[in-house]
């Protein structure tokens, strides 16, 4: 039993957190989380953070650090915006959002491999200058920047069937390229560590590359998913989505630093927990700045526990 509780110990930390946040808010509610018009609103919510955290667990795994995801989705929605209003059909204003994206994260990790700095400050850079541009150019513009003909989008964000394909698509390929295929592999590898993955004949940097280009492209899906609820950017437009992201994997059981402990299913299990605890302190009338208050406070105490693991580390080398 103690051997099994010992192999079991993340797995069970994981789901247990999920099923303790579901029981609880579902007494305190009375049974309203789980109402169909709830759950309906909790999948518009999860399908946008769970898109994000998938992909950004390619770039933890490796033991980088990514803060700019809400600038950058906030500055592809806002480029998806402008080429929709010229004429351009969604799959071509969706395909334009994921280049964006692409670009603005190929751009940070190719900033890191060739200063050999810290992901993180890559990031950080990456997202003062998808920030400035989004501010830019809302406070520059006469009128709010919206898209003119929101139906089709708005009728994908209200489907609530396709939503739940998404989310299940999403997952599954997530899934499947992270622990069936050698980018996933590799990318644990680098996480564990670089020298010797480099010297068993992994192409750190590439593999890199790789990684920032699927967190990208799934940024891109995002902004599209997040414009489905909103069809308008503002200038706090994605504000705060990298902390719950960060979040999410943290409650998932994923420690940040990465290596071969790093599993998908903290993206998806971690992203459940989050947006249900944020929607139950919302139903229970936790005012909103109450309930960033819990999530830091949740968050730290998540932290400590990782780091009290033998050998765990919760954040990046």
């Amino acid at each position: 039993m103690r051997l099994f509780l010992s192999k079991y110990q993340n797995t069970l930390i994981q789901y247990a957190g999920l099923l303790l946040v579901l029981l609880i808010f579902t007494l305190m509610t009375d049974g309203a989380l789980l109402s169909d018009f709830n759950i309906r609103t909790v999948l518009k919510q999860l399908v946008v953070l769970l898109t994000l955290s998938v992909g950004l667990t390619f770039v933890f795994s490796h033991g980088g650090m990514d803060i700019s995801v809400g600038a950058v989705l906030a500055l592809s929605s806002m480029s998806a915006i402008y080429a929709m209003n010229a004429g351009a059909p969604l799959i071509l204003g969706a395909l334009i959002a994921v280049i964006v994206s692409v670009v603005c994260y190929t751009a940070n990790v190719l900033i890191a491999n060739q200063f050999k700095i810290m992901a993180v400050i890559s990031s950080l850079a990456v997202m003062f200058v998808a920030r400035g541009l989004v501010t830019y150019q809302v406070s520059t513009s006469t009128t709010k920047i919206t898209l003119e003909n929101s139906k089709t989008l708005r009728d994908l964000g209200k489907n609530t069937p396709a939503i739940l394909t998404i989310i299940i698509v999403v997952s599954v390929i997530g899934y499947i390229i992270f622990h069936l295929t050698k980018v996933g592999k590799q990318n644990k590898a680098i996480g564990d560590n670089p020298l010797a993955a480099s010297q068993s004949g992994v192409r750190v940097n590439r593999m890199k590359v790789v990684a920032y280009i699927l967190a990208g492209t799934l940024v891109g899906l995002a902004s599209i998913l997040s414009l489905s609820r909103s069809a308008s950017i503002s200038e706090n437009t994605g504000m705060g989505l990298e902390m719950d992201v960060i979040v999410a994997l943290i409650l998932g059981g994923m420690a940040l630093n990465g290596g071969s402990r790093s599993r998908m299913s903290s993206a998806i299990v971690g992203s459940i927990t989050l947006v249900l605890l944020n929607n139950g302190l919302v139903m229970v009338g936790v005012a909103p700045e109450i309930v960033s208050l819990v999530k830091g406070i949740i968050f730290l105490i998540v932290v400590f526990l990782l780091l009290r693991r033998p050998g765990g580390e919760a954040m990046p080398r």
